[in-house]
């Protein structure tokens, strides 16, 4: 490109001008360790009520979620009654805790007590009455009878006099290990069984000539700080005064500051990491690996820039102890950059931003694993059912998902999945239907259902409620995950003051308000309502059912928000690549022992004891998807913005620039951005392999004429 004459002339001159004049400018970022627990990234970690972010408290202790479920296999129970005793063996480290409960996966019979003793002390675990649709009881005990190395748990109910008075008793089959994602050579080693009142003890001797090997699904869990889990920020934008800064001047960085306050307790530690980049997105391959800072309740760093020498930077605390009963806190990070530019670059106030839908991205901390594009499943899947011909006409992707949700669940009826229980993908579930007329139930219908729109580019997922599987899709109409039940009745819920689809997280926060206004719950004694809990009452939840098909149950009218106090999830869909690991039988036992979900939890919704994976952070389960944010900076021309694309898009192929209703045009991740004289309006979409468009990003400018001497420096 050819310069101008005056540039050429004046440019050399106003440039010494401007190094003569230079002066240090300091950017700052700083946060308290709750901000960043909010916007950031964590694991094992939660808020602590003294200030500041500490270890998770809560430890299961098990050997069984692995094979734990029903088996077509044989047997997957044990009575314990009269002289039949069960025994399990669970080794601890450490046995320090703050509160221990006993957790096990079993039915009630009769009307007398079951009977457990930990190394010799004895308690027991009550009948209750029985509610809902869950097959499991926990129970306090002193935290002190446990120990060091094997803890043996003895089960007893001698009042019993027949198997019908006694206690049922899960167990996880080691045949069932492998798929579910655990090891089935030791499985079995930890339990014993005793016929005689426990005068002799035989190793797993299950089945019903006693060959096969199985573990008791009992559990210890443990109010106690996990061994370690990190805290990391969001992308700082050393560039940026205020992170909310749309256009920014560059920079060159002279020196760069940081520091961090925590409380490290003796036998923990805090551990600060860093890692430079040159990307926005923090799951960019232009990030360096992190590196050490130091560690202790008060680490700094001062760096000169020409070794740092990037615009992002992220750091990363590592928190652990060697004292179950003791956590450090992360209380603040500060961050602060020097800039001295010998040729600063000016920032243009001809520029004035109009109007920008542009938020930042909601990423997760959860390693998402999202199902390939390029799946040939996919095509015969679309093929076989026909389902070109099902969306056909549809004027938007909303109603294309509508029209799969009527599809699936017109399939077939509901019936019992066992035996043979099929795999999680779509294909897998119609071989059943043409093998045994039917495909399951609303876990199958759910997964065809989000294999038909994982199809077509859609990303969706199984939703673990309250005794029920549901589907959430992401909308990109919409911009956010939203709840679909392909189940006997299909429906979506919509919040009845606009109509728009709601997800499970919305549900659940509608349910805490209508069922718990201001309390939490209580697992062992608030069970789940019925379904004519709401018809009972004058008020209304502010929701309403929303279906293109008939409803022939009337508890369909507020499906999905009748259960949805109870949200996990399994963080993945690809099941076309990988069938395992995954729960057993899914569903059919009604208790969901497996102990790989990511389960939600908030102020009103305490954990649920027995599994080891919490989040009350909602962009964790409910991540941003095929969004794009734009981030923009000047160069010396008044007449340009240089772009920067962000975006979390599973299976990203590229994006899509629209610029001044131009028309789309495909683009990388960095973007020139020529402004004319008046208004420039740009929008910018991410689009995945599968031709999927994200919501777009925009942002509308504009741009004033200004002679050469009224540019204003910085």
């Amino acid at each position: 490109m050819k310069r101008n004459l005056f540039f050429a002339v004046f440019l050399p001159l106003f440039l010494c001008s401007m190094a003569a004049s230079a002066q240090v400018e300091t950017i700052t970022w700083s946060a308290d360790a709750r901000q960043i627990y909010d916007s950031g990234f964590m694991h094992k970690l939660m808020k602590d009520p003294k200030g500041g972010v500490r270890l998770f408290n809560n430890e299961p202790v098990e050997n069984d979620s692995p094979g734990a479920g029903v088996s077509d296999k044989g047997v997957n129970t044990d009575e314990v009654w009269g002289s039949n005793r069960a025994r399990k063996v669970l080794a601890l480290d450490d046995p320090r805790a703050a509160k221990a409960w006993m957790f096990i996966f079993l039915n009630r019979r009769g009307k007398f007590a079951l009977t457990f003793e930990v190394n010799g002390h004895r308690s027991q675990m009550d009948t209750w009455q029985s509610k809902g649709y869950e097959r499991f009881r926990w129970v306090e005990f002193p935290a002190e009878w446990l120990k060091k190395g094997k803890n043996v748990i003895d089960l007893s109910c001698p009042e019993a006099k027949t198997a019908a008075e006694g206690w049922s008793i899960y167990l996880a089959r080691a045949d069932e290990f492998e798929a579910g994602g655990g090891d089935s050579k030791a499985a079995g080693k930890t339990s014993f069984k005793s016929a005689n009142g426990g005068e002799t003890w035989k190793e797993s001797p299950f089945g019903p000539i006693g060959q096969d090997r199985a573990e008791y699904e009992v559990r210890i869990c443990l109010n106690r700080y996990v061994k370690s889990g990190w805290l990391e920020t969001p992308v700082i934008d050393l560039w940026k005064k205020t992170q909310e800064d749309l256009i920014v001047q560059m920079h060159t960085i002279q020196k760069l500051r940081i520091s961090a306050d925590s409380e490290v307790p003796p036998g923990t530690t805090v551990a600060l990491y860093m890692r430079k980049g040159t990307n926005a997105s923090p799951y960019s391959s232009e990030w360096e690996p992190y590196e050490a800072i130091g560690s202790g309740p008060a680490v700094s760093l001062e760096m000169e820039g020409k070794k740092f020498l990037r615009r992002y930077l992220q750091l990363k605390a590592v928190l652990s102890t060697e004292n179950p009963l003791v956590s450090p806190a992360v209380k603040a990070v500060k961050v602060s950059a020097d800039f001295k530019e010998s040729f600063p670059v000016p920032l243009h106030k001809n520029i004035y931003v109009v109007e920008a839908d542009n938020p930042p991205i909601r990423y997760s901390s959860v390693n998402w694993v999202w199902e390939k594009a390029d799946r040939p499943e996919y095509a015969i899947l679309r093929k076989r059912e026909n389902l070109d011909k099902v969306i056909a006409g549809s004027r938007t992707q909303f109603e294309a998902q509508v029209k799969l949700l009527d599809y699936a669940t017109k399939r077939w009826r509901w019936n019992e999945p066992n035996p043979e229980y099929p795999e999680w993908d779509a294909l897998s579930i119609l071989d059943r239907i043409d093998k045994a007329g039917g495909g399951g139930m609303c876990i199958q219908f759910n997964l065809l259902l989000a294999g038909a729109c994982m199809s077509y580019g859609w990303q969706a997922r199984l939703v673990g409620i309250d005794g029920h599987e549901v589907c959430e899709v992401w909308s990109d109409d919409y911009g956010k995950w939203i709840y679909f039940d392909a189940y006997n009745w299909n429906h979506v819920m919509c919040d009845i003051r606009t109509g728009a689809p709601l997800s499970m997280l919305e549900l659940h926060k509608i349910y805490l308000d209508y069922f718990y206004p201001d309390r939490p719950m209580d697992w062992l004694s608030d069970y789940r309502f019925g379904d004519d809990a709401v018809a009972k009452r004058a008020d209304k939840p502010p929701i309403i059912r929303s279906s293109s098909t008939y409803n022939d149950r009337s508890s369909g009218d507020y499906g999905g928000f009748m259960q949805s106090r109870i949200l996990r999830i399994i963080p993945r869909n690809n099941w076309f690549e990988k069938s395992w690991p995954r729960p057993l039988s899914h569903g059919t036992d009604s208790s969901w022992p497996w102990d790989g979900y990511v389960t939600w939890y908030d102020d009103r919704t305490p954990p649920r004891i027995q599994y080891s994976w919490y989040t009350d952070r909602s962009r964790d389960m409910w991540p941003d998807l095929n969004k794009t944010h734009i981030s923009a900076s000047q160069g010396y021309g008044n007449d340009r913005l240089y772009l920067e694309f962000e975006t979390y898009t599973p299976n990203f192929s590229h994006f899509e620039v629209n610029t001044d209703d131009n028309g789309w045009e495909k683009a990388e991740d960095r973007w020139n951005w020529l402004l004319v004289p008046g208004k420039n309006t740009l929008q910018v979409r991410a689009v995945n392999k599968q031709g999927s468009k994200g919501k777009p990003a925009s942002i509308t400018v504009n741009r004033v004429e200004l002679p050469f001497k009224e540019w204003e420096m910085k």
